[in-house]
């Protein structure tokens, strides 16, 4: 009986790895991103365009740490939160929907720069989210 509890458990951690190393790369680049949010605002702001007021990228960045400190806590036991780590990934999923959305409505107002960066940091965020979800069916099937 004890052998049979290890052998699931061990394939249970080899099937998580996906999701785990998914959530820890989207853990640390929503970190990265917040902390370059709060600190250089100004900046940020000002590459993204003329009217874009500072105060919203210093909210935004500070919307990040919520999120990162749930795929902690998700990671931190994600035998038990699996339902979380589904959550994450349709955030992300919204996010990317969000980003395009930012686009359309705002595209005469953004630089050519900022258009480039809103998509490419969407893209980077689907990658994660597709990640997350792979892992998800594979660590439920």
């Amino acid at each position: 009986m004890q052998s049979q509890s290890i052998s699931h458990q061990a394939g249970f951690t080899s099937e998580a790895h996906l999701l785990r190393r998914a959530l820890q790369s989207d853990a640390l680049f929503s970190l990265l991103s917040s902390l370059i949010f709060i600190f250089a605002a100004g900046p940020v702001a000002r590459f993204l365009g003329p009217s874009v007021p500072s105060w919203l990228i210093l909210v935004i960045g500070l919307s990040f740490l919520p999120f990162v400190a749930d795929i902690y806590w998700v990671l931190s036991d994600l035998v038990g939160r699996v339902r979380y780590g589904r959550i994450i990934a349709i955030l992300n999923f919204v996010w990317v929907v969000g980003s395009y959305l930012v686009l359309w409505l705002a595209w005469s107002q953004l630089t050519v720069a900022s258009r480039w960066f809103i998509a490419l940091q969407a893209e980077v965020i689907f990658l994660f989210a597709v990640l997350q979800t792979v892992g998800l069916r594979r660590l439920t099937r």
